[in-house]
């Protein structure tokens, strides 16, 4: 409880102190969320389990700025994951959007093929009331927010916790839900070959203006990697 509280506090007080109206990106262990966003995204492995020592309190990340440790998984055979984050400004006919961007970099230091899958966990904060996915990307009323650089093989979508879901990733799909209780899974198969670094990136839009949705194909003509060169660049000259 006592962890809990302090993480509340830190999070109330970085958003104090960047003022009601900064875009940022709220960090936890293994995921993040847009502020005031319905949702928060996390990361998990079904053959990795989170490292302890990079667990952190709650925080808030601002634009432009990176955490390139953001949080990190191990596997008693050896291969790692890291999960890095950056928040930048987009000027591509945008006004002030921003966004954050995502890499998971898991590498695979051992003698032998690694494989590993990996779920990308869409969840309500405060209320999603409809999720889509389509293009391996997870969509809320239309509206593209997260959109993975790598294919993936389908997601799992639910109206609630408890709801019927169903048993195989779907490429397209959608639920409702009064409650609010949406929430999806997309799936990734992963197989590194020994001594070989795979690097899955997401884009997640942070804030955008009034009245501008992009479409997933906007997000496709973006890198990932560009955008964390120009969150290093901007946030050194910060």
């Amino acid at each position: 409880m006592r962890r809990i509280a302090i993480g509340a506090w830190l999070l109330l007080a970085a958003l104090t102190a960047h003022g009601e109206d900064s875009p940022l990106v709220m960090l936890f262990d293994g995921g993040f969320a847009p502020r005031g966003a319905s949702f928060r995204v996390a990361f998990g492995f079904s053959d990795m389990s989170s490292d302890a020592k990079s667990a952190k309190e709650p925080r808030a990340l601002a634009s432009p700025g990176m955490e390139l440790s953001a949080f990190a998984w191990s596997s008693p055979q050896g291969p790692t994951a890291r999960l890095e984050i950056c928040c930048v400004q987009h000027a591509g006919g945008l006004g002030d959007a921003t966004l954050a961007a995502a890499r998971l970099r898991v590498t695979n230091p051992t003698d032998h093929l690694f494989k590993t899958s990996l779920a990308v966990v869409i969840a309500p904060e405060g209320g999603m009331h409809a999720l889509a996915f389509e293009q391996h990307s997870f969509l809320i009323e239309g509206r593209a927010v997260l959109v993975a650089d790598t294919p993936s093989r389908g997601a799992i979508l639910a109206a609630s916790p408890f709801a019927p879901r169903p048993l195989t990733p779907q490429d397209v799909a959608h639920v409702e839900s009064v409650k609010g209780e949406c929430r999806g899974e997309m799936l990734f198969d992963l197989a590194l070959a020994p001594g070989q670094t795979q690097v899955l990136g997401f884009i997640c839009p942070a804030h955008l203006p009034k009245g501008t949705e992009p479409k997933i194909e906007f997000y496709r003509t973006l890198s990932v990697d560009e955008l964390f060169v120009q969150g290093e660049k901007e946030t050194v000259q910060r």
